[in-house]
């Protein structure tokens, strides 16, 4: 079977639909381009100023940062966050919390027993996943009677 053929008086009709459907599709080209940007920024999480991971067990990379950071008071060595106390510094991650644990180590005079249970300034603090610090608590009581000292025997 053959298809019926047109007239030639129907070819510049057929130039200017072809043109039209190319202008069409060249006029949705980039709007598709910048959405799929959209969409990788969107779904990754992507956010401006977000730093670039590092690489790892480069020092140089983090040594960098150290050196450009403009700190005049406490640099917090995991976070390169500026505090005026180390107890101030952001735990890494946003999921953890951050937990002090007191200065178990007796001053002269005092047993190991009073030394847990002074009351003041907090000895540190360390980050933990979770939504209280009463875990963290008990388990420093457990192990209130260990002594650095007793490691360099």
């Amino acid at each position: 079977m053959r298809w019926p053929s047109l007239p030639q008086t129907d070819a510049l009709p057929r130039q200017t639909l072809l043109l039209f459907v190319l202008a069409l599709l060249a006029s949705a080209v980039p709007p598709l381009v910048s959405a799929q940007g959209f969409f990788s920024n969107f779904f990754s999480g992507h956010h401006q100023g977000e730093q670039e991971a590092p690489p790892l067990g480069d020092a140089k990379w983090f040594n960098d940062r150290v050196e450009a950071a403009s700190c005049t008071e406490y640099l917090c060595p995991k976070t390169l966050s500026c505090v005026s106390r180390p107890e101030q510094c952001p735990c890494p991650f946003p999921q953890q919390i951050a937990c002090a644990y007191p200065d178990f180590e007796p001053e002269d005079g005092e047993d190991a027993a009073s030394a847990g249970s002074r009351k003041g300034k907090a000895a540190g603090v360390v980050c933990v996943t979770g939504t209280e610090c009463g875990q963290v608590q008990r388990l420093l009581r457990v192990g209130s009677g260990f002594k650095l000292k007793d490691l360099k025997a």
